[in-house]
């Protein structure tokens, strides 16, 4: 297989902004190389007739044409180290399909998976690790890889249904609690789109940018239990008090997490 190459140049601070979209989207394949001085380089592998994710078509890139697979593939084999996410949960990227033990997720990565999980996922899986219960229903907004779904499984939750609006994570997910042998039901949705009205949750957890958190995260609401509780994550430090301000008048927020620039806070219903 041949992937396109391209390249752009960004300051430190968007590449911590790219890098945490590109988990939330569920989009892997890119990675980043420093340069002297506060430019980084930003590399984009994509498909033949693969499209270009949304939240970097603003970006202006420069075609380095086609390479081919067995050029990246020795260097993507060397980012495979396994890494703890989350306290009881170790991750074993993987090159093909096969089980893995207890207390580790096992998951396909991208070309460019990296030596770890974006600061986001990580407060996610931490907080969600602490808080579902056996008996939880759980929603998982915006699935991206599947691993917070597949925390929520194998913490014991009563049921685990992802959403995603991308057909690519729809498939992830899939194939990652495929891998990870628990069940989880697989929405394609647009935010909410695909939850039924008499549906509720016990706990809805959302790893996404502020930007999108904020475009449903009031009508979350309706979906919650009485004494539901709401994990956000994903919020860059200069979008936390646009977030606070929009969710106090409906949730109080019982806790905030912070790793790097990067935030995530819990909700219960007023």
């Amino acid at each position: 297989m041949r992937y396109r190459h391209l390249i752009a140049f960004v300051s430190p601070e968007e590449s911590d902004s790219i890098e945490g979209m590109s988990w939330n989207e569920g989009f892997t394949n890119l990675y980043f190389e420093e340069i002297e001085g506060s430019v980084t380089s930003l590399h984009v592998l994509l498909e033949e007739g693969e499209e270009l994710p949304a939240f970097l078509r603003e970006i202006e890139f420069s075609d380095l044409g086609f390479s081919e697979e067995r050029d990246w593939f020795q260097k993507w084999k060397e980012t495979l180290v396994p890494f703890s996410l989350c306290d009881g949960f170790e991750v074993i990227p993987l090159e093909e399909e096969k089980t893995v033990g207890s207390g580790k997720i096992g998951i396909i990565p991208g070309m460019a998976f990296g030596t770890g999980l974006h600061e986001s996922t990580r407060l996610a899986a931490a907080i969600l690790s602490e808080t579902v219960k056996e008996c939880s229903r759980v929603l998982d907004v915006g699935c991206g890889t599947g691993i917070l779904s597949v925390i929520a499984a194998r913490k014991g939750a009563k049921s685990v249904i992802a959403l995603d609006i991308d057909e690519h994570c729809i498939e992830k997910t899939i194939e990652t609690a495929r891998i990870n042998e628990v069940s989880i039901e697989v929405r394609v949705s647009d935010f909410l789109s695909a939850v039924n009205p008499g549906e509720r949750f016990d706990l809805i957890v959302s790893n996404m940018i502020a930007e999108l958190l904020m475009k449903f995260v009031l009508d979350l609401r309706s979906f919650l239990t009485a004494e539901g509780t709401v994990i956000l994550s994903g919020i860059y430090k200069d979008k936390y008090l646009e977030v606070e301000n929009l969710v106090k008048e409906e949730f109080s927020i019982e806790n905030v997490r912070e790793d790097g620039d990067w935030k995530s806070i819990t909700l219960k219903r007023k």
